[in-house]
């Protein structure tokens, strides 16, 4: 709990956090409860099990609580922890720790099994972090022309925003009622990046349609074409 409350260093939480989580937790529950085991492998089994269960129990107190954060996840696992202890140290009857089986002799070809299984799952996961890094579900650029607010005048709001996977170049023209307004050339607009600006517009006594045209370069072929009406005087 101190180690998440003063500290952001992720080596540090995983090192005091993963046993609490994985390990500590469901032994001291399983300690309290009484479970009985025949062998130090099956209470590790079943103290993984215990402590996985307790970790989702606590999401949902969690949740509900409005403290699904890394200090409340400390908070939960040290009162679990804690409370188990007690009752399993007030406990008579709580068993005693199973023997550790004696090592089993591993063969040449089962060794080569496990060296296999483990570089194809770490190969697997290389795999997914690459992908899901490199991957986007929709390559687009938003495009947008709006009038003026409440109690404003004379003024065309166009916004453009990149979703792309690299920096595009673009050229912006404004029209109003079929005659040029403003040209911007070669706006250059990274991943990521938007882009605004309020053009000024004459207002008259009658409304006026108002036209934003995006072009590439490129191939000079219209890319994206938004519009909006000019309120009247």
């Amino acid at each position: 709990m101190a180690a998440v409350a003063v500290s952001d260093s992720l080596v540090l939480r995983t090192a005091l956090g993963a046993p609490m989580v994985f390990l500590v937790s469901g032994h001291t529950v399983l300690r309290a409860i009484g479970v009985r085991t025949t062998s130090a492998l099956e209470h590790f089994v079943y103290a993984v099990g215990a402590s996985l269960a307790t970790g989702i129990g606590g999401g949902f107190a969690l949740n509900a609580a409005g403290f699904l954060t890394p200090f409340g996840w400390a908070v939960w696992f040290w009162a679990v922890t804690t409370a188990a202890a007690l009752v399993a140290a007030r406990r008579r009857d709580a068993p005693d720790l199973p023997a550790w089986p004696a090592p089993a002799k591993v063969r040449l070809w089962q060794g080569a099994v496990i060296a296999l299984a483990v570089l194809v799952a770490t190969g697997a996961y290389a795999l997914a972090v690459r992908d899901e890094a490199a991957y986007r579900e929709f390559k687009y650029t938003e495009f947008w022309i709006l009038p003026w607010a409440d109690g404003e005048s004379g003024r065309l709001t166009v916004g453009i925003r990149s979703a792309e996977t690299q920096a595009q170049r673009f050229d912006l023209e404004i029209i109003v009622d079929g005659q040029p307004l403003a040209v911007f050339r070669s706006l250059t607009i990274a991943p990521g990046d938007t882009w605004t600006r309020q053009i000024p517009v004459p207002v008259l006594a009658v409304r006026q349609r108002a036209e934003a045209r995006l072009y590439r370069p490129v191939d000079n072929r219209l890319y994206r074409s938004v519009s909006t009406l000019v309120p009247p005087i």
